[in-house]
């Protein structure tokens, strides 16, 4: 199984020292300008650009161009690549599983076998399965999107 990379609690470290950064900035900014009002406007813009360029650094650090996504789920690890046309999907499934079926409704795809595999993943509503493949252990999932 694949270690990811992008877990939540690997980053709550650095959303912290950032946080702790921001509010350093606020403090000294405060301290710096005695008259009241520009320093809330000066601590309110700081807190501000804080959320903004935190955000942007999460959703870059999500979505990495040819590397793809790396995922977790409870029985499997899964990574998603986006292509010019659509997604693919690639899952590593221990076990046995010659009978792997996998359906896509709207925003979800659900993978199942008769050895209790049931999983499901949230896809976009404009994509569709094209076609997917389990060979020794990996499964290979390529979604379209809707014209």
């Amino acid at each position: 199984m694949f270690r990811s990379p992008f877990k939540s609690k690997d980053f709550k470290y650095f959303y912290a020292f950032l946080s702790i950064i921001a509010i350093s900035l606020i403090i000294l900014i405060i301290t710096r300008v005695r008259s009241g009002i520009s320093a809330v406007i000066l601590s309110l813009l700081a807190i501000l650009l804080f959320i903004y360029w935190s955000n942007e650094i999460r959703k870059t650090v999500k979505k990495q161009p040819g590397l793809g996504i790396i995922r977790s789920s409870k029985k499997f690890t899964y990574e998603s690549i986006e292509t010019t046309n659509g997604l693919d999907i690639i899952a590593q499934i221990p076990g046995t599983h010659s009978d792997l079926k996998v359906v896509s409704t709207s925003g979800k795809l659900t993978i199942t076998s008769k050895h209790g595999l049931s999983e499901k993943i949230k896809i976009s509503k404009n994509l569709r399965l094209e076609k997917y493949n389990y060979i020794n252990g990996t499964l290979t999932i390529n979604l379209i999107y809707n014209v």
